[in-house]
């Protein structure tokens, strides 16, 4: 049986665009193959109803100037492991994430939580949290939060004093013989999904496209919509599984950078230990062939472009067939259209 854990995540948003996209995925503006359509109404948000209004109140934070290498805002993940969550009523799992919320504001400022939230709709629920890391002095400073790996330890150490006790949770093995543990593990994953990811990013082929043809509209008109909607909900489901790779890689290219720059601190402070400079250059090696993923991604890519532009050529064959329909005056169109 596992432990009863409290879990903080951390993750460096370091452009507008960045921020926008982290904020679609937990307004669920954007595709979410892990969450549950029919459960996104038991989501809650805290501060914002939109990104929309999420990205005003985060530029109403930003400092007049900015560094180009700036950190621009925390987003922090607030849960615990998977059989703790499902201990809880909704009321504690309520609790234990407004304690979690005060700690937030408490560490940054009230006013720098921008905005927070609580995902229902996946397998744990969980909490997040967006800050923009102002310091005292009134200047982005992202590193006088996070640090180093001593500091994350800290953070992690005062979250479960603070909060999670008074909840029956834990605080993770600390760092030391573990975090060499997590080292291997993590380049064990890298390697396998190097694997998988060769396998499956290939080089594009033809989209085929299963239309009917004018004749067939015309002799069954309602099978040739049939066949047309089919046709578009494949294609769809083909662009939102490119879509997926694509974000999926571009987290693991930045989850692998944010590793390599904690074992460039290790070794400074270390002053070169062997270990440490081997284990630099496996994660040198690991970012140089997540690049090489993202660039032979481009290929796929383009195969979703182009399987964006069969989707347009679908809808424009559709609206070409019912042409015909439409002037003896038997393909009256009922529906109202789509709901934005």
């Amino acid at each position: 049986m596992g432990g009863r854990y409290a879990i903080l995540r951390t993750q460096k948003l370091k452009s507008a665009v960045g921020v926008r996209r982290s904020l679609q995925h937990a307004f669920r503006e954007q595709e979410t193959p892990n969450s549950d359509p029919g459960r996104i109404q038991e989501n809650a948000h805290i501060g914002a109803r939109s990104t929309a209004e999420a990205l005003e109140r985060f530029n109403e934070r930003l400092p007049e100037k900015v560094r180009k290498n700036a950190v621009l805002a925390i987003e922090y993940l607030v849960t615990a492991s998977p059989e703790a969550m499902r201990g809880k009523s909704r009321s504690e799992q309520n609790a234990y994430f407004k304690d979690a919320l005060e700690w937030l504001r408490e560490k940054h400022g009230k006013e720098n939580v921008f905005y927070a939230g609580v995902h229902r709709d996946e397998s744990t629920p969980h909490m997040y949290a967006y800050v923009v890391p102002i310091d005292a002095a009134g200047k982005l400073n992202c590193r006088s939060f996070l640090g180093g790996s001593k500091a994350l330890s800290g953070m992690q150490t005062d979250f479960a004093d603070k909060v999670g006790k008074r909840h029956g949770l834990e605080r993770g093995v600390e760092r030391s013989k573990a975090k060499h543990q997590a080292v291997r593990t993590w380049y064990a994953r890298q390697q396998q999904a190097e694997r998988e990811a060769s396998r499956a990013v290939k080089t594009p082929g033809p989209v085929d496209l299963d239309l009917p043809s004018a004749a067939q509209w015309l002799i069954a008109p309602g099978r040739s919509r049939a066949r047309l909607e089919a046709e578009k909900q494949r294609v769809d489901k083909m662009l939102r599984q490119e879509a997926l790779k694509r974000r999926q890689m571009a987290a693991e290219t930045i989850s692998l950078r944010e590793e390599r720059d904690k074992l460039v601190d290790d070794l400074r402070r270390a002053q070169g230990p062997v270990q440490l400079r081997r284990q630099l250059g496996q994660a040198n090696d690991a970012v140089k062939a997540l690049q090489e993923r993202l660039a032979r991604s481009e290929a796929a890519q383009q195969l979703a472009e182009e399987r964006l532009q069969a989707r347009i050529e679908l809808e424009a064959r559709e609206k070409a067939m019912k042409e015909p329909d439409r002037s003896r005056g038997r393909n009256r169109d009922d529906d109202p259209g789509f709901s934005m």
